[in-house]
């Protein structure tokens, strides 16, 4: 499976919904459980929705993104943050959801891992894409 992109994200970008340097952006973790957590359709984060992460180390609705950066890169828009990680930390995740906190939890993006990837009593990081035209997380061209 591929990231997911909900089709309401282009549309809140238009109407200013998303400031990134601005919002408070979270991402929550997800186990494999069926499938993506959220689909195309999907508009914001529910604490409620299957196969969140639990395990030592985690906490429900995940950790807030620092240094949302936005930059032009040969003409394109992109956006990415520093590296996270949880420490001392026991589970398995497969997709990474990030969500606008600041906006009434609107989602922006689901990241397919690739497969789960886990940690035991160790530390689980993410380390995001520089901000380059072919490389960021989010991109616009």
């Amino acid at each position: 499976m591929a990231n997911v992109v909900p089709y309401s994200f282009a549309q809140e970008l238009l109407k200013g919904t998303h400031n990134f340097p601005s919002n408070t952006i979270y991402i929550a973790l997800y186990e494999a459980g069926s499938g993506a957590p959220y689909t195309v359709s999907s508009t914001a984060y529910s604490s409620g929705t299957a196969n969140q992460v639990s395990g030592t180390g985690y906490s429900t609705g995940g950790k807030t993104l620092q240094n949302g950066t936005v930059a032009n890169q040969t003409n394109v828009a992109t956006v990415t943050f520093d590296t996270i990680s949880w420490t001392s930390a026991t589970f398995g995740a497969a997709y990474g959801v990030l969500y606008n906190n600041s906006s009434s939890d609107k989602l922006i993006v689901v990241l397919d891992f690739g497969g789960t990837k886990s940690c035991s009593n160790g530390t689980f990081t993410i380390t995001f894409p520089a901000a380059e035209a072919t490389a960021a997380i989010l991109r616009i061209a």
